[in-house]
């Protein structure tokens, strides 16, 4: 008689039927590896530049090349586009989206020509774009805008986003669709929270942040944005500049973007650079949750992380922002005093939903 184990399964068997398993468990690991390949090396791509991605993508760039061979990375796209959120392409996309130029002199668009008066039939379409910085000024400034009754706005704002990692999200191809979609006469732009990092430029190398090759770079991109934005049809563009952070150095990081935004700015006619460093700041010039509304009463301006607004830091910048679109569309009998900087109001209605 066969030796038999407690169970009543002949010893041969129970062995084979764990080999089996173990074989099983391994294929079932390995499947499961190259499914999710894709995802793994979109991840490890968006890791800050150095040895860390380096070494994580040498491990799994043979993964999603077997995966890609083996059509086993299809379930995951044709799922996500079904869904409605196909994927926005591989590292490496284009950095610089072409356009055709406006008319006009090189580097000055044609947009000093006197702007069409907004009306209740002909609104005009304001389109904002950022990353989550402008998430809640976006709101702000759409529900004040909504007030005017002459202007229809669209927000659109991306967790993580920036300029200096379109392998992560690639704004310049996004706003070339928004623009051809949506037919904007005003943009608002808020980027550089998250762009201060590494930049790798077309020709493959990587600059360190702050470096003069990354500057040079970011310039570029900054410059594109507004190219895109005026070969798109947008009229008029006001840049929001990042505003006073908690930490010294986070602060400093934010200063060498504002000037690059203030001063490529300057260099256009019809583009606004909305001061948001200086707006936030105490007197000193220190940085504060709590400023002072136009009845004295202070109010908390920033969340608990010290970086983003609350929404009555985000009233605040709107305002000023909306004074800066009232003064150059609405003409003085309909807009009102809109000289100088508003006050915050401490009031608002509720908050608006982005649009998807």
């Amino acid at each position: 008689m066969a030796d038999r184990v407690p169970d009543g399964l002949p010893f041969g068997r129970r062995r084979r039927s764990a080999a089996s398993a173990l074989v099983a468990i391994l294929v079932a690991f390995l499947l499961g590896m190259l499914l999710n390949a894709p995802a793994m090396k979109k991840t490890a791509e968006q890791l800050p530049f150095g040895g860390a991605r380096s070494f994580r993508l040498a491990l799994v760039d043979p993964l999603a090349a077997v995966s890609h061979w083996l059509f086993l990375d299809r379930p995951a796209r044709l799922t996500a586009e079904a869904l409605g959120k196909p994927d926005p392409g591989p590292a490496g996309a284009p950095l610089v989206v072409a356009v055709k130029p406006p008319p006009g002199k090189p580097g000055h668009p044609a947009t000093a020509k006197p702007l069409p008066i907004p009306k209740r039939g002909d609104p005009l379409r304001l389109y904002i774009a950022g990353d989550s910085m402008a998430g809640i000024p976006g709101m702000a400034l759409i529900n004040l805008a909504k007030d005017t009754g002459v202007i229809k706005s669209r927000l659109d704002y991306h967790i993580s986003s920036g300029l200096t990692r379109p392998d992560f999200y690639n704004w310049p191809a996004q706003l070339v669709s928004q623009v051809k979609a949506l037919h904007p006469g005003a943009a608002v732009v808020m980027f550089g929270a998250n762009d201060q990092q590494g930049m790798q430029a077309a020709n493959g190398r990587v600059y360190a942040f702050e470096s003069t090759g990354w500057k040079t770079e970011y310039r570029k991109r900054v410059r594109n944005v507004m190219d895109i934005l005026f070969g798109g049809g947008v009229k008029r563009i006001y840049w929001i500049g990042q505003p006073i952070m908690p930490e010294a150095i986070f602060s400093r990081h934010m200063r060498v973007l504002n000037e690059i935004y203030r001063s490529e700015a300057l260099k256009r006619p019809g583009v606004r650079y909305i001061d948001a460093y200086k707006l936030f700041s105490t007197g000193s010039g220190a940085y504060t949750d709590y400023l002072k509304d136009e009845k004295g009463s202070l109010q908390q301006v920033r969340e608990g992380d010290g970086m983003h607004l609350t929404y009555a830091g985000g009233m605040r910048l709107a305002e000023v922002v909306l004074a800066a679109i009232k003064s150059d569309w609405l003409p003085k009998k309909k807009r009102g005093v809109v000289s100088g900087a508003p006050s915050p109001s401490p009031t608002a209605s509720a908050k608006a939903s982005p649009a998807p």
